[in-house]
């Protein structure tokens, strides 16, 4: 055996080589194969919370545009509510689209994005429970009493969203979903009483009692 390979020792190195060669190729190769397809496949997750974060914005830059009531208030400036309250036909359609949008790719959005979404469907649920008795035709006057929520809650998730693209859109990880999706309710609670919504009350009242009043 010693004298075939000490005879043959060209030839055994030689094979050697060709078999090392092709085992290192082979085992490149299929980390390249695997690298081509983790990519390909973040590519589509990336996608998904691209999209997932553009729905966000979009719900933000709706809940940004307001109109103008033609009357002006005590300071002279123009009294505005958001568009969305232009109606009660026009809110319910803005309100399903809205909750619809946050809800859809939920599982795509940062801890921060998501705990924002869910704030905002909070808000927009006890709005929607109080608007209930309101006439579609004080929805513009009740917008101009919450402007100011509709305006910080857009801020707040075009904040997060941005957020979301200028760091983490970056990074090949995705979101722990064992972290808790929304806001402790402590935290919630007094973020909905702090809001024109709730601390406005008093405002709504005739409001509600005219609706009632001419309602019999």
């Amino acid at each position: 055996m010693m004298e075939f390979l000490e005879a043959h020792v060209n030839l055994v190195i030689a094979l050697g080589g060709a078999v090392g060669g092709a085992f290192i190729s082979l085992v490149v190769g299929w980390l390249l194969r695997k690298r081509d397809y983790d990519l390909r496949l973040w590519d589509k997750l990336l996608e998904r919370r691209i999209q997932a974060h553009e729905n966000l914005i979009k719900v933000a830059l709706e809940m940004r545009v307001m109109v103008a009531l033609g009357t002006v208030d005590a300071e002279g400036e123009v009294i505005r509510a958001p568009q969305v309250l232009v109606s009660q036909e026009e809110f319910e359609q803005w309100f399903a689209s809205a909750i619809n949008n946050c809800l859809a790719g939920s599982t795509w959005l940062s801890i921060d994005a998501k705990r924002e979404a869910s704030f905002l469907q909070d808000y927009l649920v006890t709005l929607h429970l109080h608007l209930q008795p309101i006439a579609s035709e004080d929805y513009l006057s009740v917008g101009s009493i919450i402007r100011q929520d509709f305006i910080d809650i857009s801020a707040n998730l075009e904040r997060v969203a941005f957020r979301f693209f200028e760091k983490d859109a970056r990074r090949l990880k995705l979101s722990n979903l064992d972290e808790w999706h929304k806001y402790p309710r402590e935290q919630t609670e007094k973020r909905l009483k702090d809001t024109r919504l709730l601390q406005s009350w008093s405002e709504w009242s005739p409001l509600i009692q005219e609706t009632t009043t001419n309602g019999n």
